[in-house]
């Protein structure tokens, strides 16, 4: 019987309740990779735990999963869009560019190209640079000049 990873867990229980599901919808299941996860910090270095089921059920599975929460749409993990809106003098970053709220938050996300340079140099803090969300259009946005 061939077999195919469905999902990978860091932790060996994650994996037993989705193997627990699984089998109470009439899938066969396996764990791999548990004893290794379990001997101390090597679960990210193999992959993770393992959940394999038959390759001939792994699109019934792959539902069942998604019914139970297991797996998430993909949308759910897309990074948000940053918008660039440029910054004109007189410009008031209390409220929204978009939609004009003033239900907005800051958020502070590592530089990218900084975190780069600073692990190179074993420079431990990151710089952030600022960005705004609007919770009422969900966009995000930075301000350039």
């Amino acid at each position: 019987m061939d077999w195919s990873v469905v999902l990978t867990f860091t932790y060996p229980q994650e994996a037993y309740m989705a193997k627990n599901y699984l089998e109470s919808e009439g899938i066969e299941t396996f764990i791999q990779d548990e004893l290794t996860a379990q001997s101390g910090m090597y679960a990210n270095a193999i992959g993770g735990v393992k959940l394999l089921i038959p390759t001939d059920k792994l699109e019934q599975g792959i539902e069942i999963l998604k019914e139970g929460g297991y797996i998430c749409p993909a949308d759910l993990y897309r990074e948000e869009e940053i918008k660039i809106v440029k910054w004109e003098k007189g410009m008031d970053k209390t409220c929204c560019p978009f939609c004009g709220s003033t239900n907005i938050g800051k958020k502070k996300d590592p530089d990218k190209i900084m975190v780069y340079i600073l692990l190179i140099l074993s420079v431990l803090f990151p710089i952030f640079r600022s960005s705004y969300k609007c919770f009422d259009c969900q966009k995000v946005w930075k301000y350039k000049k």
